[in-house]
């Protein structure tokens, strides 16, 4: 029972544009924190010595939603703050039940499992790209997904850079899975496959940097050789010059030769594609504009989503662009208070995952890696998948091992023994 909510957790962070009907509110926000709220009511028993063993990081983490909350009720746009704390509330009841889930369940057969419904979730909406790059007008994303940056995919997800990287930790994730014997050959064929196909139609810088640092950990955890990763990274690019947006996203825009699909794309050269430098300059313009936000109110910041719903419209005329760092946007939104919570939040989060298994250690430095040029927490299939990997993270054992290995140890000695 407590894996179908789990279950049930992924499948609700992907309902964001789902409203309740009459109001607009996402359906995400009640299917949430009641599904955690399962979990955690199904562990009622290992909850006292959850409380017990991590009472340090829960005491870190519940100071970091005061100060939010305390920040979002003097800001100068309380109903704004008020409203986005109510929404990343969600977020530690999420966060709590994962930590209960993977505590009471440390067995790796039960870690497996998890790992191979995130690694399932993520090739569905991998899936999802293929169908928006064939049919970006197709009724299901009228439903389900966000405003459309086509011709760069996004799938269902926010946008193309949330989408990039979440199939970028997609594509480690099942390398490490093949690694410890967790999914089959054939399973690593159709990540590889819809995983780097999916990066390049994304066409995000970000996420190629994500891949790149991910693919550089998997070398160093030998995880991969030189030559598997040389494999996979001619893959990527081959997969990058194959594709228009892609294309030219990397100055080929106007190349006769590249991209390949011209070959046998008679009317590739109608389709209109975005700047390939905007997005570079923009970042320039949020962070001047964070900093000066900051100096207005060093200590207790301007309130929590105050800066996508005020400050970032007058930079670039419509909602939803935060400062695109999450360190700067924690500092301008909650000040130099929030933003030394938040570090030791994360130092404290570091003691425990320096220790742990590269399956949670890769994907949760890619996370944060990703987001130092930009800030994914209004997207709740990234951050719900996120928390899940801090939390696996935390209850490590370093124990989550090839299977086999044991039996070869014990044989070693059984036979030194004889």
């Amino acid at each position: 029972m407590i894996n179908i909510f789990f279950l049930l957790i992924l499948f609700s962070s992907l309902l964001g544009r789902i409203k309740f009907p009459g109001i607009n509110i996402g359906i995400h926000y009640l299917l949430l924190p009641a599904f955690s709220f399962a979990i955690i009511s199904l562990s009622v028993k290992s909850i006292p010595e959850v409380l017990k063993k991590h009472r340090v990081i829960l005491i870190y983490m519940s100071l970091l939603y005061f100060w939010m909350w305390l920040s979002s009720l003097i800001s100068s746009f309380p109903n704004t703050a008020i409203t986005y704390s109510l929404k990343y509330s969600t977020y530690f009841i999420v966060f709590f039940a994962f930590l209960v889930l993977t505590f009471k369940n440390i067995k790796a057969s039960s870690l497996t499992f998890y790992y191979r419904c995130i690694l399932y979730l993520l090739q569905i909406i991998a899936a999802f790209g293929f169908l928006e790059a064939l049919f970006p007008n197709h009724w299901i994303f009228e439903l389900l997904k966000f405003p459309s940056y086509y011709p760069q995919i996004g799938s269902i997800m926010q946008n193309p850079n949330q989408f990039g990287v979440i199939v970028s930790i997609g594509l480690c994730l099942s390398l490490i899975l093949e690694k410890q014997r967790k999914i089959s050959k054939f399973e690593l064929y159709i990540s590889e496959f819809v995983f780097l196909i999916s990066l390049a139609l994304s066409a995000s810088r970000n996420a190629w940097l994500a891949f790149i640092l991910g693919i550089f950990l998997l070398l160093i955890y030998k995880i991969i050789s030189i030559r598997k990763m040389v494999f996979i990274m001619s893959l990527w690019l081959l997969c990058i010059i194959s594709i228009p947006v892609s294309t030219y996203r990397i100055g080929l825009g106007n190349s006769k030769i590249f991209p390949l699909i011209n070959l046998f794309l008679t009317n590739s050269s109608e389709i209109v594609l975005p700047s390939p430098v905007g997005t570079a300059l923009s970042r320039f313009a949020l962070w001047h504009a964070a900093i000066i936000e900051t100096i207005k109110r060093p200590i207790t910041g301007i309130g929590v989503g105050v800066f996508a719903e005020h400050i970032g419209v007058k930079v670039f005329g419509v909602k939803g662009y935060h400062a695109h760092n999450i360190f700067l946007n924690v500092l301008v939104e909650q000040g130099v208070t929030g933003l030394f919570l938040f570090a030791n939040f994360l130092v404290k989060i570091a003691s425990q995952v320096k220790r742990a298994n590269p399956i949670t250690v890769i994907p949760i430095i890619m996370f944060l890696a990703s987001q130092l040029p930009d800030y994914f927490a209004e997207d709740y299939t990234f951050t719900t998948i996120e928390f899940y990997f801090l939390a696996a993270a935390i209850n490590s054992k370093k124990d989550f091992v090839i299977e086999s290995k044991p039996e070869i140890i014990y044989n070693v000695q059984h036979s030194y023994e004889k």
